[in-house]
Formats: C-alpha cells, sequence, structure tokens
C-alpha cells in the first residue's frame, strides 16, 4: 500500500482551519485530513466550503469532505456537488461516504463515478464482515480500478477499554480488506479523548491515546502489517448536541500529544478565573521534559510565546489550533517514521 499514513479527522472550525495552514509542506505530505464540515448560520453551501479550503491554504492537497454534521441523511449527489465545487478551483476533495448513507443508497452508488477519490469510513460497530465487503466492491466498480479508494474502520469514541480488545474488535475487518485488494489503503481510527475535562484534576496529567495504542498492536497481527492510523486530534468524536459553546466556561488548559498518551495541564473555568491561567500553563509546558521546543510545530512556538512575560493569553480557538497545530506534525511525524 501507498499514499496517506494519517487520516485526521478534524471538526472543521477555525482553530483547525489555522492549525492545518501553518503545517509544513513534510507534515502534510503523509496526511489526508478528513474534514468533518460544520453548519454555519443560514445554512452551509459548497461556496463556505470552498472560502475556508482556500484561507486553510489546503491547494492541491487531497481531503475527504464529510457532510454528515449537515445533512441526514447525506446523499451522494450532494457529496459529488460539493467535491466539484472545490475541484473547479484547483482543489482535490474526496467525497468521504459514510457508513449509514452507503447501506441506504447502494441503488445510487453509480453517481460517485467521476470522483477524483472516495473516502470509505465505516462505523466498526454498526458493520459486518460480509456487508462491507459487498459494500466495498460495488463502490470500487462505480469510481473505476484507478481512483483511489481509502476505507476508514472508525471506532468513533472510544472509552476505557483495553487497547488489546479494541485491535481483536477491527483484526478481522482490516486484514479482510486488505486481502480482497479493492481499497487503495485501509487505516483504523477512533478518538478517545474525553468529551469534557470535568473529570481530569488540576495540575499535570497524562491521558491515553488509546486509538494509537490499539493501532499499534493491530499493526503487529498477520495480514494487518500495513493498516494506516486515524485520529480524532485532541477532539472527542461526539457532537456537543445541543449545548451551545457561548454559554460554556471550559477550564484553561493545553492538550499536548506524546507517544501513546497526552499531557494534559489543566487549570480552572477560564472566564470566571481568568484566562491568564494559560500563560502559567505554558510556563509550566515549556520547562516540562516533555515539550518538543519551540520550533516544532506552529502551535510549539506559540506555547513558547505565552509562556513569556507580558505576552497575551490568546482564546479559545488560538488554545485549540496550538492544540491541533502540535498534534498533527507529532503524529504525522510518527507515522512518517514507523510506515
Amino acid at each position: 500500500m501507498s499514499g496517506p499514513k494519517y487520516y485526521a479527522i478534524l471538526k472543521w472550525k477555525a482553530g483547525e482551519q489555522k492549525a492545518v495552514q501553518q503545517l509544513a509542506a513534510g507534515d502534510r505530505e503523509p496526511m489526508l485530513p478528513v474534514l468533518e464540515l460544520q453548519d454555519v448560520t443560514g445554512g452551509l453551501t459548497p461556496a463556505h466550503v470552498v472560502a475556508a479550503l482556500g484561507k486553510a491554504k489546503v491547494g492541491d492537497w487531497p481531503i475527504g469532505l464529510d457532510l454528515g454534521q449537515v445533512q441526514s441523511p447525506v446523499t451522494f449527489a450532494s457529496l459529488m456537488k460539493y467535491c466539484n465545487a472545490a475541484a473547479k478551483v484547483g482543489h482535490v476533495a474526496y467525497p468521504v461516504v459514510n457508513a449509514p448513507d452507503l447501506f441506504g443508497q447502494l441503488t445510487n452508488v453509480a453517481t460517485l463515478n467521476g470522483a477524483s477519490g472516495v473516502v470509505l469510513r465505516l462505523r466498526l460497530q454498526m458493520i459486518t464482515l460480509a456487508g462491507t465487503r459487498a459494500a466495498i466492491s460495488d463502490v470500487r466498480k462505480a469510481i473505476g480500478k484507478d481512483a483511489p479508494l481509502h476505507v476508514i474502520y472508525d471506532f468513533g469514541a472510544i472509552g476505557e477499554v483495553d487497547a488489546t480488545a479494541l485491535s481483536a474488535f477491527a483484526e478481522p475487518f482490516v486484514r479482510d480488506t486488505i486481502a480482497q485488494g479493492q481499497a487503495t489503503n485501509v487505516a483504523m481510527a477512533g478518538g478517545s479523548f474525553p468529551m469534557y475535562l470535568t473529570g481530569v484534576p488540576m495540575g499535570t496529567n497524562l491521558l491515553p491515546r488509546r486509538e494509537w495504542q490499539a493501532w499499534q498492536v493491530l499493526r503487529t497481527k498477520l495480514g494487518c502489517t500495513n493498516v494506516r492510523f486515524g485520529d480524532y486530534n485532541v477532539s472527542n468524536p461526539e457532537p456537543l448536541g445541543g449545548l451551545d459553546p457561548r454559554f460554556m466556561d471550559p477550564s484553561a488548559a493545553i492538550r499536548y500529544a506524546l507517544d501513546g498518551e497526552w499531557l494534559v495541564l489543566k487549570a480552572k473555568q477560564a472566564k470566571k478565573h481568568g484566562f491568564s491561567q494559560y500563560n502559567t500553563l505554558c510556563r509550566v509546558l515549556t520547562r516540562h521534559p516533555h515539550f518538543f521546543g519551540s520550533t516544532f510545530s506552529f502551535g510549539d512556538g506559540r506555547y513558547d510565546y505565552h509562556a513569556q512575560p507580558n505576552s497575551s493569553s490568546g482564546s479559545f480557538m488560538t488554545w485549540r489550533r496550538d492544540a491541533a497545530s502540535h498534534h498533527l506534525v507529532q503524529t504525522s511525524r510518527q507515522l512518517d517514521a514507523l510506515i
């Protein structure tokens, strides 16, 4: 297998867009971002998406466009409309087809003909081996033998599940799809970062990156050596639902990716106790033995900046941008070294 090594599933908000904008070419090259498009006031349109891709300087770097947070069900025709709009201005955009939409529209799968590639995102808890095999075959027939077909077996939100158990669940699907030879790449993905930091103590904490640990186990199994990796960056996969972020008061915190863990530095609620707590956390991070250095990524440079006397404190958006920036670079470089 060739092509992407890292399927970065991103909630396509301002922080994530700005993190992608700052990626160096060498860190982008092993990565295929799967962009979970977000709704906007008045309704999302292809023009909104094209504008955001331009600001993020995506260029002709292949990406996946996922409408699952905006429409239900997502039709193949709608996916192609957004991807074609992006292609008209020079982007290489693959429609992301999720399992419920795929199995509900198999008779219309020919609509995907003409796509420059497809990302097939299959939630492991919702599929069978036989059904998946048939669906992959149908998509391959629709897009032709030359277009890239990326199959992501996705756990979604991962709770406190042992990495070995996660690997064992994914193993038969991954092995079978690799052996069938119809997919360009096969990946295992999931996200174990908690939805809220309520249960995380203030101070310095280490949280397991269970998806990374499970992938490390999976790639040692017979027939799974070439499996690729996907994650949800520093976000929990589940949407906030009816909660309005404007009325929430998250803790000042840093979410910092390590090999198999996150270093989480947490203070008190930012609105109630002050955003300047973040500067203190940055000083702790930049003196920590696990800090990668100010030149490692754009985000690491910003952590160093906020650690300096009289520096600004940033905002919730910039905190997410910098955490996403470090996470993308750290994971991309790890995978580039391992695969």
